[in-house]
């Protein structure tokens, strides 16, 4: 196994100090998954909590493979694959993977193959949910999707959001849509070009789900929906109501506590400020409404994740940000810093991270390179 050892900036925290960032698994793929388009990885969220049982079960950690050729696969940490049920055609963008919210129904396959819940979201505009391997329902928005994302509001478990590239933005169930909304046309008069009869475009190029605090002073779910023309739009249950202005089209976003706050309890406090990157690799942070600078990266930016501070030291504080370029270099932050990089030797064609069990968290990266692809686990602690 080979090992690339962390690079710090001169200036790394202590955390920076801590990271050892390696090469801890690679798996390869079969010669039938080809050209991957997405990624995303799982393992149950009971094997998280208690690491004894992942000793006992260790082909748990699952990786949903999408492919342009709009096959989607489960592969497993020792190579096992499961080919889900899809009629094929449009390439598959996006992915989601959480906890099945059935019963696996088969425990003498479940032990040894447990089996998430997928959201797939593919170039036909379809955003179809799998349980336990097998088409559930199917949703179609205008255009081709997007952006996909979870929905954090508790009123509406196991809901997730879609935005399509003709600006449409979706709080959806696996079994409905719960609203639907178009991107405000008034956006869309304020971008540049739209008085010279320009084509615009409208997609969204991200959504998020954030807690922030409304005139009352309580916080509020709202979702963040980012358009390619360079505006951040918050919507309450489907109604735009505020609208905000990039320097550069936003690419990517998610949740968590990214900077200390004079007003909030960082012990306490949970997906209350949204991180931000955008074509032009600058990092910023949504706090009450307002875009703080976070950081300015070399390369344009095009995946955030967000993981707490505690997974690294045993101590609270804002979460860490590991942050994905249109380069082979992943970079992670904490207050501000880079306080570690990861380059790999190929161009990753897709990106996730995620918790073990027994390793901490790590990066899930695709090499579809070769005539065989693979995926490979880097361990970040």
């Amino acid at each position: 196994m080979q090992t690339k050892r962390v690079r710090l900036s001169s200036d790394a925290s202590d955390i920076g100090r801590l990271l050892e960032i390696s090469s801890k698994q690679v798996i390869q793929l079969s010669s039938t998954i080809k050209d991957v388009s997405a990624i995303a990885a799982w393992m149950p969220s009971q094997m998280k909590q208690n690491p004894a049982n992942a000793s006992t079960k260790p082909n748990t950690l699952c990786f949903v493979i999408g492919t342009s050729a709009g096959s989607i696969s489960l592969v497993y940490e020792n190579g096992m694959e499961i080919t889900l049920e899809n009629p094929g055609g449009p390439a598959v963008v996006r992915l989601l993977a959480k906890d099945s919210t059935a019963p696996q129904t088969e425990p003498s396959q479940s032990s040894t193959r447990p089996i998430p819940d997928i959201i797939a979201g593919d170039a036909d505009g379809r955003v179809t949910a799998y349980v336990l391997g097998q088409v559930f329902s199917r949703i179609t928005l205008p255009a081709p999707i997007s952006a996909l994302s979870l929905d954090l509001n508790p009123n509406t478990p196991s809901s997730f959001l879609a935005g399509d590239m003709s600006g449409t933005v979706a709080s959806c169930h696996t079994q409905n849509t719960l609203w639907k909304a178009q991107m405000d046309s008034l956006v869309l008069s304020m971008a540049p070009g739209s008085s010279s009869g320009q084509l615009l475009d409208p997609a969204v190029s991200s959504t998020c789900s954030v807690w922030l605090p409304d005139k009352h002073g309580l916080l509020t779910n709202y979702v963040l929906a980012a358009s390619a023309l360079g505006f951040l739009q918050l919507l309450s249950r489907g109604t735009p109501i505020h609208t905000i202005s990039l320097c550069a089209p936003a690419a990517c976003m998610c949740s968590g506590v990214f900077i200390e706050s004079e007003t909030q309890d960082l012990s306490r406090s949970k997906n209350t400020q949204a991180i931000i990157g955008d074509e032009a690799g600058q990092l910023l942070v949504l706090e009450n409404f307002e875009l703080v600078p976070y950081a300015q990266m070399e390369f344009p930016i095009s995946q955030l994740f967000a993981l707490p501070l505690r997974l690294f030291v045993d101590q609270e504080g804002p979460d860490v940000v590991i942050c994905v370029t249109r380069s082979d270099t992943i970079y992670v932050l904490h207050q501000k810093k880079v306080i570690a990089t990861y380059t790999a030797d190929f161009w990753p064609a897709a990106v996730d991270v995620t918790v073990l069990a027994d390793a901490g968290p790590v990066l899930v990266l695709v090499n579809s390179d070769s005539d065989n692809g693979s995926v490979h686990v880097v361990s970040l602690k």
